[in-house]
């Protein structure tokens, strides 16, 4: 199975962020827009295991101390992979750096880069650079007000294959 560590979203912020993207998403209908039930914000990927059990442990004996901590948006913006990805960011928090350096000393983990949580709005193709920059600057005057409370982390299973991927929820790891 495929699996991820990410925050999901409550159901209220879901609907509230999807609602204040309407117009940019009718504008830019051609984009791979997600799903507001696929909102989630990735912590570290874990790729293909047959561990989930092993993996649940570590995580509960790594994150046993782990206090909750809050979300508030700050910006949509877009960076370039193979393709563009639209984020929205969140404002930098010490009690999420502190989870994930807490991660990072599991066993078999390769990430060792700075987390920066972000929630993947959307993906296109790579536009021309005059496309590219009036969709930088519109996406700088959109406002997302999202805010919530991260009581919880969970393990997911990601399935690909469909049209989008879907993601279920194997376990929960309460923070105190």
């Amino acid at each position: 199975m495929r699996l991820f560590l990410a925050i999901d979203i409550p159901d209220k912020v879901k609907h509230q962020i999807h609602d204040q993207l309407y117009h940019i998403q009718k504008e830019y209908a051609d984009f791979n827009w997600v799903s507001p039930e696929n909102y989630h914000i990735t912590i570290q990927f874990y790729g293909e295991t047959d561990e989930e059990k092993k993996l649940k442990k570590q995580l509960e004996d790594a994150l046993y101390d782990q206090e909750s901590f809050y979300l508030y948006s700050t910006d949509v913006d877009l960076f370039m992979r193979n393709r563009i990805i639209i984020y929205l960011n969140f404002r930098r928090e010490k009690k999420i750096e502190e989870l994930f350096k807490k991660l990072g000393h599991l066993p078999d983990n390769n990430h060792h880069e700075k987390f920066i949580p972000h929630l993947t709005l959307a993906r296109c193709r790579i536009p021309s650079k005059q496309q590219y920059f009036v969709l930088k600057k519109r996406l700088s005057k959109l406002e997302i007000d999202a805010s919530f409370h991260v009581k919880e982390i969970y393990l997911f299973e990601s399935h690909l294959g469909g049209k989008k991927p879907e993601y279920k929820k194997m376990d929960k790891i309460k923070l105190l």
